[in-house]
């Protein structure tokens, strides 16, 4: 069996569309998953294509697509580790595309519409489909206040291995989230010619040295930050909530327990917050992090 870079390593998802020979590929892509018809796209600008060798490398690295498509504001960004508070970092990172593109002289009348298509390895949401859409909306009476909003969330880990040919939103989904061969030979099989366009592209990819080697390098890197993340987080706890039993204690039995507990939680914390600092992660993962303990 083939090895395959992995789809939803952010920085293979990357080279995959921003490719020139993949123009068509990526228009497919935004095509199918903004349900835009795909004649009617007539120009994709992609703004940010350079790759550079300290961002594969780095820590906490951000990699996304910035696109311009027609008259549409775009980012698509692939996550595959979870720091918390992801739905806020999203609207953050909408919010700055949408309240920065006007120029000087330039009315509020010309503000394009903004789009964030954001595809995590991660449960979000407490609903079974994989696929949700938000925007800004009057829930009294249910009506959209512009259509210049449109935040999209595409959740891997909900998705089925059933091949729906007629679901093209599910296709893309089940090949950015392909681990082998088989993946994609039974991606083949639905005779969606993009889909299989795209499935050649991942074959070609993974026959290529430097791509593989990028994507070896890159998934070191987001392991070595969850794992980063992972015990800073608990190492901080688990001592925090030694001295503040300790503390308990001495304070006595129930209640003293109880804010001992709590003392020993605020420790944790601030220790978790210190190890992450010494890390190198940034500010806003340490705060997510903090904010889910």
């Amino acid at each position: 069996m083939k090895e395959i870079v992995k789809p939803k390593t952010d920085v293979v998802f990357k080279i995959m569309f921003t490719r020139k020979d993949n123009e068509k590929l990526l228009k497919h892509f935004i095509s199918d998953i903004l349900d835009i018809e795909y004649d009617s796209i007539t120009d994709i600008i992609v703004e940010n294509t350079e790759i550079t060798p300290d961002e594969i490398d780095g820590k906490f690295t951000r990699f996304d697509l910035k696109l311009t498509v027609d008259n549409k504001l775009i980012n698509v960004e692939v996550q595959v580790n979870n720091y918390g508070a992801f739905a806020e970092r999203s609207l953050y990172y909408w919010a700055q595309r949408y309240g920065t593109q006007l120029k000087k002289g330039q009315g509020y009348d010309e503000i394009r519409p903004t789009i964030s298509i954001n595809i995590v390895d991660f449960k979000m949401f407490e609903t079974e489909s994989f696929a949700s859409t938000y925007t800004m909306a009057d829930l009294e009476h249910n009506k959209i206040l512009t259509d210049t909003c449109a935040i999209h969330f595409f959740e891997l880990p909900k998705l089925d291995k059933k091949i729906d040919a007629g679901d093209r939103k599910k296709l893309w989904m089940q090949l950015i989230n392909s681990e082998s061969e088989g993946d994609l030979n039974m991606l083949r099989q639905s005779n969606v010619e993009s889909i299989r366009e795209a499935t050649d592209v991942i074959f070609r990819l993974s026959d290529e040295k430097d791509v593989k080697d990028m994507a070896e390098r890159r998934e070191d890197a987001l392991r070595t930050e969850k794992t980063a993340l992972n015990t800073a987080r608990k190492e901080g706890i688990d001592i925090g909530m030694n001295l503040g039993m300790e503390k308990g204690m001495n304070l006595g039995m129930e209640k003293g327990m109880n804010m001992g507990m709590d003392l020993g939680r605020e420790q944790g914390i601030n220790l978790m917050i210190e190890n992450l600092r010494k890390a190198g992660v940034s500010e806003e993962i340490i705060q997510n992090a903090a904010k889910q303990n």
